[in-house]
């Protein structure tokens, strides 16, 4: 059987040839070959044949298809994380909110043409209330009664930690023996955190405050610049995994330009350090030293500290930014990863963001595990990885469809702000996923926005010399409660009002989330239909308006007809300009 390359290098036509003869020879040896399937986790695209059967094999072996990696999974964490069995994962990076109290405005795609509101807001909800009631006797729940009683009873602080808790204790479990986790955060909740993370994982398993600075100059008048973030680094047990890390410093990096160097080491005694014969040929001439000590010219530096400064903040020029507001650098998480797992060892992010940590992973050949709530923020992480060209592309889960039950769509969308245990309205909820399904972005602005809630960019109209933008209104009213036509009305005005501003709008979508009346069916269909030609060479038409639902769509498989999306939106043409080696 042909060896495949290491290091993720993907195949030749003609290493890809033989591999395809030595199946075709012996299937079935082949097929159950573990050291073949973990060597061609990252060749899935050169033996496509194989996908299926590979996902379906390694994932019994595994216990779960999430743990094959390469996973981006839109869900709530805790709900993912209980389907895992138990130690599973080989690291976790987590960034999660920070109890901030604010909104963030993440801006992504082409010159920013999608706009999200991210939440960091937190209160006592009837869900947190019966989320703290069902948490078992032990060291979380004492934990959490002491900042309760610390901040006040129901307090957004108290609400916070129970959330975070809750999920700590379950990234504990996953953990393998080996493994370690690494909590990023600042002082809005650092100290709580801290908390938390001692009565989970032990005050004996704390390995180090990591202090990342920066510079991020403000104007700040009461205070001290605050130029810094807090990594907290627990282990699981004393076997955890730890690849010791260096940093050149000025110093060595002057002496290894120079060649040599000099030091007085215990007993008086004078020695040369030699990184360059050549370059220390006088110096070693002058036969002035005791010892003379021979180094690699490629010497590591000295031991990596606990306070990292030469990671800058990604500035809002940086070619890796994608818009997300709290992104963090490719090199952070390159160096946490580096230190914590080997190749092909799986990485967690349970609040992944924009999808730094994956990007990460995958480039160090690690599997990764990526979850988020947001829709939006999974199309972003897919689109970034997909540009990225990792022979291994994302499969992500979540959202399709096939993902959700009507019935918890409808419970979850129909659920009050006070009844959800992270503040989120059902509404919000759920236009956040209706547009992650239909690959469409979600609407910032809740004023003055004509009722669109989110826009799908679909791929260039050769025929307009122009992109398509398409509003949607999502109504997620109760069933006694439908849309009538001034809510049809008003969609087509505000399609109507693009055109005019001159975009080029030349359809709109209505879904609901029980079946629209019949009059509103035919309202829309009477609006005709348009011929599109779009970049792919098609030529195609679609109705002007259209009006459907959630319950339509998940029992009866029903879709909008929609042109190709136009993957620019979400991560935009600087991301193919990107290389990392």
């Amino acid at each position: 059987m042909p060896r495949l390359k290491p290091n993720d290098i993907p195949l030749t036509p003609e290493e890809n040839a033989r591999v395809k003869a030595a199946i075709a020879a012996d299937p079935e040896t082949f097929e159950l070959d573990d050291e073949w399937f973990a060597r061609a986790r990252p060749t899935r695209e050169v033996v496509p044949d194989l996908v299926a059967q590979y996902r379906q094999y390694r994932a019994g072996q595994l216990g779960h298809r999430y743990l094959l990696g390469d996973a981006l999974v839109c869900a709530d964490n805790l709900d993912v994380m209980r389907e895992l069995p138990d130690e599973c994962v080989d690291l976790i990076y987590l960034d999660p909110p920070f109890n901030s109290n604010q909104f963030y405005v993440a801006a992504f795609g082409d010159k920013g043409m999608v706009r999200a509101q991210l939440r960091d807001i937190w209160s006592w909800t009837v869900e947190t209330e019966n989320a703290f009631q069902r948490i078992p006797h032990g060291r979380l729940l004492d934990c959490l009664r002491g900042i309760i009683l610390q901040t006040g009873e129901q307090s957004k602080m108290a609400a916070y930690c129970v959330y975070m808790g809750r999920r700590l204790a379950e990234m504990h479990r996953v953990l393998k023996s080996t493994g370690s986790i690494y909590l990023h955060c600042d002082p809005h909740a650092n100290a709580y955190l801290r908390i938390l993370m001692n009565a989970i994982f032990g005050e004996n398993q704390f390995r180090n405050e990591i202090v990342w600075h920066y510079n991020k100059w403000t104007n700040a008048a009461s205070h001290f610049q605050r130029n810094h973030d807090t990594l907290f680094f627990y282990a699981k047990s004393g076997k955890a995994k730890y690849n010791k890390q260096f940093q050149m410093t000025a110093h060595k990096e002057r002496v290894i330009g120079r060649g040599w160097d000099s030091n007085v080491v215990q007993g008086g005694v004078r020695q040369l350090l030699v990184y360059d014969r050549a370059k220390a040929a006088g110096e070693i001439a002058k036969e002035k030293y005791d010892r003379i000590v021979y180094r690699d010219e490629s010497d590591r530096g000295t031991a990596m500290p606990d306070v990292w400064s030469d990671i800058n903040y990604l500035s809002s020029g940086a070619k890796e930014r994608v818009g997300y507001p709290t992104q963090k650098p490719l090199a952070l998480l390159e160096r946490i990863i580096e230190a914590s797992s080997n190749y092909d060892d799986l990485v967690l992010d349970p609040f992944c963001g924009c999808g730094t940590a994956a990007d990460a992973a995958a480039s160090l050949g690690r599997r990764y595990l990526g979850i988020d709530i947001s829709g939006i923020a999974v199309r972003v992480m897919q689109q970034r990885l997909e540009s990225r060209g990792y022979p291994a592309p994302p499969v992500v889960y979540g959202l399709e469809w096939n993902d959700f039950d009507w019935k918890g769509f409808k419970r979850r969308a129909l659920l009050s702000r006070d009844l959800a245990e992270d503040g989120i309205p059902g509404w919000a909820w759920a236009e956040d996923k209706v547009a992650g399904l239909l690959n469409a972005v979600p609407n910032q602005r809740k004023q003055g926005d004509g009722g669109v809630d989110a826009r799908y960019f679909g791929a260039f109209d050769l025929d307009r010399s122009k992109d398509i933008v398409i509003p949607i209104q999502v109504k997620m009213h109760a069933a006694n409660r439908s849309i009538g036509r001034p809510d049809m009305d008003r969609l087509l005005g505000t399609q109507t009002a693009w055109q005019n501003r001159g975009l080029h709008a030349p359809m709109s979508i209505m879904v609901t989330l029980f079946p629209p009346p019949e009059s509103v069916r035919v309202f829309a269909a009477q609006q005709g239909r348009v011929t599109l030609h779009t970049r792919d060479g098609g030529r195609q038409e679609y109705p002007v308006m259209q009006a459907l639902s959630v319950q339509e769509m998940l029992q009866r498989d029903e879709r909008p007809a929609l042109p190709p999306v136009d993957p620019r939106a979400l991560v935009g043409d600087t991301q193919d300009k990107m290389v990392f080696v």
